[in-house]
Parts: structure tokens; sequence; C-alpha cells
């Protein structure tokens, strides 16, 4: 159900969750966010639960106190029943919350714009006012802070989306400060070969989300998050390798393996800089690896798959805006293929053999 406020409504909302959270805050225990230098995040952690989910996923975003962050999230543990909305909100409106979601947005001109989401069936809020915050939920299960995402992903998409950066879903890996995006959607071998390639000495950003940032260098890349997620088969085959990770959590759908990296941060690598892109394709019937440059077509293809598999995981459907400005990131970039094999090893000494030939 969609809730169209009036400014004052929407005010009121506000100044209840505030006075519902004011006895919290004191206790919070509070964490600060460096987003690859162009964002500094400060997040207050009411449910002691949290802190350790915090430190497993975000390990390399943490940072000391900064004096003036760009926004704030503050978590806390909220029974979301089916009176929420009326209880802590003071929403009396028509509806039992015996739906998926509550949508709540506030009338500016002809548009309905969206500030918070009351979502019954996951039993969690969200709520912004554009500079914090508000998440609450009943479920502190490791499993389920992986159910949406990484964790507070989508917030963290919303903070960084400036006009010189994006948050992208994607994955970055180079050499000699050579880095290569990149660009699929999930289940197209790129978490493998960027996890592979970081135990094969291999500078490492990220192997699914990560931050870019268009500059007078150029396009750099830089990570959000600390864990690594494979599937059970790919985990299995590079067990004897993955010596430094602890396991983290299944996600919640239980096909794949959630694993805390942090372990392995002498190969992490921030602002980097990203000299061409990436599609993926594998090939089961091929006996070895090969890199080819993209046709024109493909070049779209592999764009495409990265924008539209940030938007999907982002929930951000119908955003122009996003589409144009990661176009304009990614168009001038090389473009190649690499055709996967099933031998994984052998896919990272194709791609090593590619960047060794590669000028900066």
């Amino acid at each position: 159900m969609v809730l169209s406020l009036h400014t004052e409504q929407r005010a009121n909302c506000f100044r209840r969750l505030r006075a519902a959270l004011e006895p919290l805050l004191p206790g919070a225990e509070v964490f600060y966010l460096d987003l690859g230098g162009v964002r500094t995040v400060r997040i207050l952690a009411c449910e002691k639960e949290a802190a350790p989910m915090i430190r497993r996923q975000l390990a390399w975003s943490l940072t000391a106190p900064v004096p003036s962050p760009d926004a704030t999230l503050i978590l806390w543990r909220e029974r979301v029943d089916a009176d929420f909305h009326r209880r802590v909100l003071g929403l009396d409106v028509e509806g039992d919350g015996s739906g998926d979601n509550l949508i709540l947005t506030e009338r500016k001109g002809e548009d309905l714009v969206p500030f918070g989401e009351v979502s019954y069936a996951n039993r969690t809020v969200r709520l912004t006012d554009g500079t914090v915050t508000w998440y609450a939920t009943e479920r502190f299960e490791p499993e389920e802070w992986i159910r949406e995402g990484h964790l507070f992903v989508h917030d963290l998409y919303r903070i960084l989306d400036t006009p010189s950066s994006h948050l992208v879903h994607g994955a970055c890996i180079g050499l000699d400060g050579k880095g290569i995006l990149l660009c699929a959607r999930g289940q197209r071998g790129k978490s493998t070969l960027a996890v592979t390639a970081m135990l094969r000495g291999f500078d490492y950003v990220s192997d699914d989300y990560l931050i870019l940032e268009k500059s007078r260098e150029g396009l750099l890349a830089s990570p959000i998050y600390s864990i690594i997620t494979l599937s059970p088969t790919m985990y299995t085959r590079l067990y004897d390798d993955l010596d430094r990770a602890r396991f983290v959590c299944n996600n919640a759908r239980k096909d794949k393996y959630v694993f805390d990296i942090s372990g392995y941060g002498d190969t992490l690598r921030r602002r980097y800089p990203v000299l061409s892109c990436m599609f993926p394709e594998i090939d089961p019937d091929a006996k070895e690896a090969r890199v080819e440059p993209c046709s024109p077509a493909e070049k779209g293809r592999a764009i495409t798959h990265l924008v539209h598999s940030t938007i999907l995981q982002m929930q951000a459907q119908g955003d122009a805006g996003t589409v144009r400005k990661l176009i304009s990131f990614l168009q001038e970039l090389p473009f190649h293929t690499i055709r996967l094999s099933p031998d994984i090893y052998g896919n990272v000494e194709c791609l090593r053999t590619f960047l060794q030939t590669q000028e900066r």
C-alpha cells in the first residue's frame, strides 16, 4: 500500500520516531565509515547484536570518528507488527499491515516522493529525511542481515549517488595499478574469478559491490565490504586457499556462503584506477580461457549487464539519471570478453597474461 502524506504528517512521523529512540541513543555503539573518500557515514547501533555484523561486513570501510559525517544511520530492534505505523509513527490509516509493505511518500507538486517503507513481510522499517536514515528490524540472525543484500547496501547506494560517484554491482581486480571492472549479472563467474585472482596475488577491490568515482585521474574503484559470497561448490574448490577467511553465515536462500575476508587486507586497494572492462562468459566446453576484444554489440551488452544488475539489486527501476551516469562512466573504456573455462586457476593465469600486456 502506498500512503501519501502532507508535509506536516511527514514531519510528525519523524518527531515521534526521534522521541521513541531518544532513550536508546546514549547506549548506542558508534561506528564511522569512509566510503572511498567520497562520503563518510556515522552508524549508531542501538542493538548490541548488530555490532559484530557491522565489524565483519564493513571492516574495510571502518575509520576513526569524523567531525561532520555526510550521513547518519540509526539501527535498533523493533517489533514490526501490523500496528507499527499507528503505534510508533502515529499514522491512523486504513489497512491492518497484512500486506507485504507500506510505502510512505510525500506529495511534492505532481510527484509522490518516497521517504520510508514498513515491510511487514521482512519485519523491517526504513525511513530517511535525506541526511539521517532510521532502520529497524526484529531479526538479528546473521542470515537475516544478508537477505536484502549486503548490510545497509540500499542506504549506501543512496548516499553514494553523487554527480561523480555511484555504488555498482560488479567486481574489480588488477595488477600493478591496472584495474579491470568485471561487468555481469549474477551467476556469470565474476565472484569466482575475482576471489581466485585475489588468492593468486592480484590487487583486489571487490567481488560484489563497489564504488565507482569519476575523477581527474580517470575512473577509480573503491571497496565497501570485507565479505565475499561463494557457492558451496566454489567454496569446496577454494577451501585450501581460503585459510584467512572466516565463515559468517549462509545467505537467506541458502545457496551461497558468506565469508569475512578482512584477513586478506594486504591485497586490498582503494581508489584503484580502472583501465578497462571485462565481460565474463562461462564456456563449460572450453579447454582453456581466452580474452577477446568486444564488438560494439558485445560492449553494449556488457554495459547493460552492469547497469541493469545494479538497478535491479538496488530496486531503483525507472531511474533514467542513473542509467545515463553509469553509461557515461564506462563508455570510453576498452571492453573485452573473457571466455571462462572450467579451470578456475587457468582463468586467472589467462587474465594475468592479458594484464601484463596492457599499458597504464
